[in-house]
Order: structure tokens, then sequence, then C-alpha cells
């Protein structure tokens, strides 16, 4: 089984507290299809440790399935189990072949708690500083339409990554 390497980065002046958890088929469209690929695979799930809170200017990493679907946000206490109410990374990766790229996003939609950033190696990033980052940038609160044409949505090729999740880029 194939793994990538995700970095979180703590760039705030306070401790962040970094949640990574699945959602396979919780709030993907592909879900609805028989067939395609929407059934919830416990062997791609994320089944590793929480990273450890981050004080200012700390670090991590974990290994993830290199098939993963899932979110990545800053638990502030006021999140949902998955991330609901609060600024995430949304990932996208049992896809990243030379046709279908692996997709990754900011996502505001159910509100903005943080800034992040968000880069893959050898590839595209995508950073959000402020709840009106726009959305060349990410998902404005409240914004369902996704932008119009998912222009916050970024790809990445196949093959071995490393994530680099930044809190407060």
């Amino acid at each position: 089984m194939a793994f990538f390497l995700v970095v979180f980065k703590n760039q705030c002046g306070y401790t962040v507290n970094p949640q990574i958890v699945n959602v396979n088929c919780g709030y993907s469209p592909r879900c609805s299809t028989p067939g395609s690929g929407g059934v919830p695979n416990p062997a791609i799930s994320y089944t590793g440790p929480q990273p450890k809170a981050l004080g200012a200017s700390q670090s991590t990493q974990l290994t993830v399935n290199r098939q993963w679907n899932g979110r990545i946000f800053h638990q502030t206490g006021h999140c949902g189990a998955k991330g609901e109410s609060c600024s995430m990374g949304e990932f996208n990766l049992d896809t990243g072949s030379q046709f279908t790229p692996q997709a990754f996003d900011i996502s505001n939609i159910q509100g903005f708690t943080i800034g992040m950033g968000i880069g893959i190696s050898g590839g595209d990033s995508v950073a959000c500083t402020n709840v009106n980052c726009g959305c060349k940038n990410a998902y404005p609160v409240g914004d369902i339409s996704g932008c119009g044409n998912d222009s916050p949505v970024r790809g990445g090729s196949a093959g071995d990554k490393t994530w680099t999740v930044t809190f407060c880029p």
C-alpha cells in the first residue's frame, strides 16, 4: 500500500489542533453513483493517530494512504466532527492518474475560522488568509455553487508526493 507524507505547519501566534478525518462518501456526489468507487473502503481510510496540538512555529507529519479522501482542519471547539462550520482543506486523493489529477481545495463554505495554505511537492499550491480571499483561492462562506466553476480546486499528478498544510500562512 502506498502512502503520502502530510506535513502540518503552524505559523499562527497560538496553538492549533489539526484534525484529519475521512469523508469518503460523507459528502461526495460519487456516492450516489453505483459502481463509481463511492463505496467506503476501510483499507483506504485514514486510521492513524490525529496530529498533535501544534504550538506557534511547530510542525509535525503523518502518513496517509495514497487513495485517501478527507478533510484537514483546525478544531476550534466549535467545529463539527468532520470540520463542519470551520475552514478546511479538502482532499480527493483516490485519483492521480495521467488523466485525472488528485484534487484539493480550501473550503470556507460552512464558515471561515483560520487562514490555511495547502501545497504539494512538485505541484500546485493555494492559500487563503482571510474571509475575503476570493474564489481563486477558496470556496467563500455560504457559496454552495462552487464558485460557479470549481475554480478553487487544484490538482496534482500521480506518484509519491509530500503535502504541506500550513495554518496562518
